[in-house]
């Protein structure tokens, strides 16, 4: 810690020392006069996160988030007048219509009357919310023995209800009332909270002998599970009738021998709408399986279908807890995945259910795992294959009325018609594709994806600029926008989600057409961005068109009202409101008029004959005549970036930050690049030397002054480049790949399945195996070009990166060793791909400035460049 410390001091006064040397003299008379920034300054920057808008959007809360502070604050904020709430600390605030608002702030709850101003303190350190009538405060806060107290707080903020020993609780999502497990002398009983005209408390159970979790509200039911190792009960509670139906896996038909029922904590029970099917979860019986002894012997047999390292770590699939329905008036249970098909999700009526099982085709050599779909009858318990070796970027998704299933298949969107058992290729005949035209790895494109489902048996795609409405029977193929004569794409915003939504079921809304939808706007060629309204009455209305970014769109409850953020790189997040035209909340980050700031601009240049994009950032202080030198960022297309606005900070985890590196007096470059198979040595090289000639041939730029950047896949471009060329004066590569051979044969961080995919139909590139193309991974690994390598390089690894393991960097290291070349490496313990600890961010952003500023500003050495420097 000391010897970081040791860095960042000088690395202040070598800002310093900047500042001094490019202020003109005659300029610091001058009122307000610009200054440079220096580390120190760095702590005056926020992020700003916005949070809610209340119903009628008439308020607003955000957050401003300092890295550098313990405190976060939380804003609440009257859209019309700027009138102005602080919350210091402030966190999980919530609007109560347009009259109070509520945060947790470190234990206890403030209660803010937006109207009045009045504000009262009451302890709370766990959870809290309002009635959907406005009426009622319910406040949940920590007993000392652990458990929970609820009260129940009147509009004046009077406890009108008290109740103790909880344990666990649930919402109503209509936050109509609360259910919940309360805990006395060793019994146990779950009890209903009604928050109407008064206040209604109804017994469900009392004096149970186990406790109870897992519980869940909907609609007009509850439902929740006994927690006990063994034999445990699932219950079901009917509100309207009044009625209490318990499973009880030894006397209910059909429940699956030698299971039990689960008690999962991140999987509870699902209930139907209507109340009467239950999902829930069965343990399997461990007794069925042997048990891995890591004293043992391993035995990797290359046909089994899962690694051994994935079965050690994260179990066999056959192992999960399995999904089973109960038929809540019948007292019947239907076992829905099993050994044979562990995984599953249901239609959104609950009548059938999709099951697979993830590992049929292993050993596979693929990302994707393809697997053979069934649907199963959850009346009649009857499977049929449905959809044979699936593949694709996505799980197929069902209709919101349960009666179809969208999915893709070579490259074709297709519907299966459940009822009719009848499969229909919905984009046959069009000659727009609704997979991503511009996609460059050596496998097929992935979709657009998919806008979501109308009422009138039709579904929105997405191909790279339109929406489309295709009805379901693929009769009707109609496009919806104009998007592509002008490069402006169109995507849904919806903000009307299921809440009860997850991944083991189907979406249940609808588009309403003539309503219409909001759209997120977009032309990927310019980088701009906008908001626009699209309905079936009034076709497309533009509402919002920046060059800027536009993101974290929120819409109030009530009333056709967005709240957004807009952005540059030269203008900080600002919150902004949408009601009949845009109006700004706030802006973050007021004092960047202070200081000296940089500005960017879209470059082109040509490889290979076609006309390739970049951006170029121009020094803070950039002043004509002046050389200057220049960092090339390196990924692959990164112009989408362009309106990204970045706050100085040490503490980025790839030990880069544009803003950081153009206030020191850099030009910065973010190429995009094109690639060929097989061949990315000569590729990724001839692209960035074509976008750094394009912007060397403007004149600001000192040709013998530039730099090489990159993290990751960067990482591995930025070793290969310095092996192809000696045009660079310095490399910095972070995590990289150096060695295509052994990151082949690897297995990464999830142990799923080895990496053979990143080469054969990912980044790298090369679309063969190693074993069918041997040459192009020799060719192309940086560790067996290093005798060419003549920049010097600077290399940074986390000692536990398991995504591109830490030997491929340190490979290179002893290559470079052992031909006496020009090499430090940085080795962080107890980090993985990037930095996650404060302390070695701010170290690794500091040396990488510090280098550059050896290499391209011919500044002295710092010591622990030099060899056999201890700290």
């Amino acid at each position: 810690m000391q010897a970081i410390n040791l860095i960042i001091d000088r690395f202040l006064r070598a800002s310093i020392f900047i500042f001094v040397l490019v202020t003109c003299p005659l300029l610091w008379g001058q009122a307000k006069q610009k200054k440079i920034m220096t580390v120190k300054d760095y702590d005056l920057w926020s992020t700003l996160i916005p949070d809610q808008i209340s119903n009628d959007g008439n308020w607003s809360s955000y957050i401003l988030n300092y890295n550098n502070r313990n405190a976060d604050t939380l804003f609440v904020q009257q859209n019309r007048s700027g009138k102005k709430f602080v919350f210091p600390d402030g966190t999980g605030g919530k609007f109560n219509g347009e009259s109070n608002f509520a945060c947790i702030v470190r234990d206890t709850l403030i209660v803010q009357n937006l109207k009045s101003g009045v504000v009262y303190n009451v302890p709370c350190n766990n959870d809290f919310d309002f009635s959907a009538d406005h009426k009622y405060l319910a406040i949940f806060t920590g007993q000392i023995n652990r458990k929970l107290k609820l009260e129940i707080r009147n509009e004046k903020g009077k406890i009108v209800r008290e109740v103790f020993d909880i344990t666990n609780y649930c919402f109503d999502p209509a936050k109509n009332g609360i259910v919940y497990c309360v805990a006395k002398h060793n019994t146990y009983g779950i009890e209903m909270l009604q928050l109407k005209n008064t206040i209604e408390i109804k017994t469900i159970i009392a004096n149970h002998a186990a406790p109870f979790l897992g519980l869940e509200w909907k609609e007009n039911s509850i439902v929740f599970n006994e927690n006990k190792v063994s034999d445990s009960m699932l219950f079901n509670f009917n509100i309207t009738k009044d009625k209490l139906s318990i499973l009880d896996s030894k006397i209910v038909d059909g429940f699956p021998y030698a299971m039990k029922i689960s008690n999962p904590i991140y999987k509870k029970p699902i209930l139907s709408n209507d109340g009467k099917r239950v999902i829930f979860w069965l343990k399997e019986n461990p007794a069925d399986y042997d048990i891995i002894n890591p004293n043992s012997v391993q035995i990797w047999n290359t046909k089994d279908k899962l690694l051994f390292d994935f079965k050690k770590h994260k179990g066999d699939y056959k192992l999960n807890d399995k999904m089973a329905i109960w038929f809540v008036d019948k007292n019947k249970v239907q076992q829905i995945t099993d050994k044979h098909f562990p995984s599953g999700f249901l239609s959104a009526d609950y009548k059938h259910a999709f099951i697979y099982d993830p590992a049929a085709y292993e050993p596979n050599t693929n990302q994707s795992e393809p697997f053979d779909l069934y649907i199963l009858d959850l009346n009649t318990g009857k499977k049929k294959l449905v959809i044979e070796h699936r593949t694709g970027d996505f799980l197929p998704l069902g209709s919101p009325d349960g009666n179809y299933l969208f999915y893709t298949k070579g490259q074709q969107c297709w519907i299966y018609d459940i009822s009719k058992d009848t499969h229909t290729n919905i984009s046959q005949g069009l000659s727009e594709s609704f997979f991503r035209e511009d996609y460059n790895m050596p496998i097929d494109a992935p979709s657009y994806g998919i806008g979501g489902w109308t009422e009138n048996d039709g579904i929105i795609l997405y191909d790279r600029y339109d929406l489309w409405q295709l009805s379901l029977d693929g009769s009707v193929k109609k496009r919806l926008t104009k998007g592509r004569e002008i490069q402006k794409s169109y995507r849904i915003k919806v903000f009307n989600s299921d809440p009860y939504y997850s991944s083991t079921e189907s979406k249940k809304y609808f588009l309403n057409l003539k309503k219409g939808f909001l759209l997120q706007t977009a032309n990927r060629e310019t980088g701009q961005n906008g908001l626009s309204h699209w309905s079936l009455k009034t076709g497309m209305k533009e509402m919002v068109w920046e060059d800027k970014k536009i993101d974290e769109i929120k819409k109030a409850t009530n009333k056709d009202i967005y709240l957004y953020t807009d952005q540059s790189f030269e203008l900080a997040p600002r919150l902004m409101l949408y009601k009949d035209k845009p109006m700004e909340i706030m802006q973050s980050n007021p004092q960047q008029k202070s200081f000296y700031w940089g500005r960017n601009e879209p470059i082109e240049y040509k490889v290979n004959g076609l006309k390739i994009k970049g951006f170029l950032c121009y020094p803070s202080d950039f002043k004509v005549g002046i050389k200057y030198p220049m960092v090339v960022h390196l990924y692959e297309r990164q112009f989408a970036y362009i309106n990204d606005y970045v706050n100085p900070s040490l503490l980025t985890e790839d030990g880069f930050n544009v803003t950081n590196v153009i206030n020191n007096g850099y030009f910065v470059l973010y190429p995009d690049i094109v690639y060929d198979y097989g061949n990315l040595a000569e590729s990724v090289t001839k692209s960035v030397l074509s976008a750094v000639d394009a912007v060397v041939d403007k004149g600001d730029i000192d040709s013998k002054r530039v730099a090489i950047i990159g993290h990751s896949f960067g990482g591995y471009e930025t070793d290969l480049i310095i092996t192809q060329t000696d045009r660079f004066a310095t490399a910095v590569a972070g995590a990289a790949w150096t060695d295509l051979v052994s990151s082949y044969l690897y297995v990464s961080g999830s142990r799923k399945q080895p990496d053979f995919y990143r080469a054969e139909e990912n980044q790298i590139r090369i679309g063969k195996s190693l074993f069918e193309d041997m040459q192009s991974y020799l060719k192309n690994s940086p560790v067996l070009l290093a005798p060419n390598v003549k920049t010097p390089l600077l290399g940074w690894v986390g000692e536990n990166d398991r995504h591109i393991h830490s030997l491929q960097s340190m490979e290179f290291y002893l290559a470079l060793r052992r031909l006496d070349k020009d090499h430090t490496l940085l080795v962080y313990p107890n980090e993985g791909h990037e930095m996650a600890i404060k302390e070695n961010a701010e170290d690794l952003n500091v040396r990488i400035l510090q280098w550059f500023n050896h290499y391209l500003k011919n500044e002295k050495k710092q010591d622990w460049m030099n060899s056999d420097f201890s700290k």
